[in-house]
């Protein structure tokens, strides 16, 4: 076991390096001179002089060849020194520090809602298959995948905030209003996982192991929870855990929708203003969060499947 996550752990390493060298090189080459479109945002003018760009470009290291800067910014990052936004002049630890923690109650909570809707749906389609149910849950996917997360939020807001004056429509002042954002971010993932469980769940049940303990007798009900559930979902964790990490990137939309001051809409904010130090900060932190979820997940599937344990 620890040298199984020892192992993994060092494959994360040429990973991160590489995600950090092609973070640098796109927004490098990406258009516009960044010392210029800062000190717009800074000086609020469209013609900076000449004298403030040189010393924003010498300041921003651009001024020095692509591997010095590069050196510079993953030594700096290295040390827990991200730089600063040129548009609020805070460092990026703090603004990352603030929006990460609402994006992670925001995954998480759809991550729940999936759990708490796909799987049990899945176990018992997979079970009961071509039954009512089933016909149900392969409809409720079909429409889930078929909508788009935004568009979902919108239905959302025009029923329950805005008719039915349940919850909030846009903002965050508790948890209150991330229930209709966490859910509209679910529904896709909540769609795949219900076909996955049960497709899982059927093969399972088919398999030879399962119709021995039955005809040794064995409860079925009792079969199915101590022996089929458990093999059946672990293809349905590696994979709800790998969506885990999508769910940050996928944020962006769902928190500019509804104004949700999270990592997402931080990224975006970033990106239109061209402020190049959080923008690196927030893709940053996006890959290193999907690194560590993907290996978080390949330790619990370790943990879950002997098979994989023995081979």
């Amino acid at each position: 076991m620890p040298s199984f996550i020892l192992i993994r752990f060092l494959q994360t390493i040429p990973v991160l390096i590489g995600i950090t060298f092609i973070v640098f090189t796109l927004l490098l080459f990406s258009p516009g001179d960044p010392a210029v479109i800062n000190l717009r945002a800074v000086m609020n003018t469209e013609h900076p002089p000449q004298e403030a760009i040189t010393a924003m470009r010498i300041e921003m290291n651009l001024d020095k060849p692509w591997y010095i800067q590069y050196w510079s910014w993953i030594s700096r990052v290295m040390s827990g020194d991200m730089g600063y936004s040129y548009q609020s002049r805070r460092s990026t630890i703090e603004e990352i520090g603030r929006a990460f923690p609402v994006t992670l109650i925001l995954s998480t909570m759809a991550m729940v809602f999936s759990c708490v809707i796909a799987i049990p749906l899945g176990i018992l389609s997979g079970m009961r298959q071509n039954s009512i149910i089933d016909h149900f849950s392969r409809a409720l996917s079909i429409i889930g995948l078929s909508i788009p997360d935004f568009f979902i939020g919108i239905l959302g807001i025009m029923v329950f905030s805005i008719y039915l004056h349940w919850l909030p429509v846009a903002g965050y002042q508790g948890l209150n209003y991330l229930i209709l954002p966490a859910f509209a971010l679910s529904v896709g993932l909540c769609a795949i996982s219900m076909r996955l469980m049960r497709t899982s769940m059927a093969e399972v049940l088919e398999e030879d192991y399962i119709r021995t303990a039955i005809s040794k007798g064995l409860s079925k009900h009792l079969v199915i929870q101590r022996h089929a559930i458990k093999n059946a979902i672990i293809p349905v964790i590696t994979y709800m855990g790998t969506q885990y990490g999508w769910l940050f990137g996928s944020s962006m939309i769902i928190e500019s929708l509804f104004a949700i001051p999270g990592l997402g809409r931080l990224f975006v904010e970033s990106a239109s203003t061209r402020d190049i130090m959080v923008l690196q900060g927030c893709v940053l932190i996006f890959a290193l969060v999907f690194v560590f979820i993907n290996l978080g997940i390949d330790i619990l599937q370790y943990l879950c499947d002997p098979q994989g344990r023995v081979e």
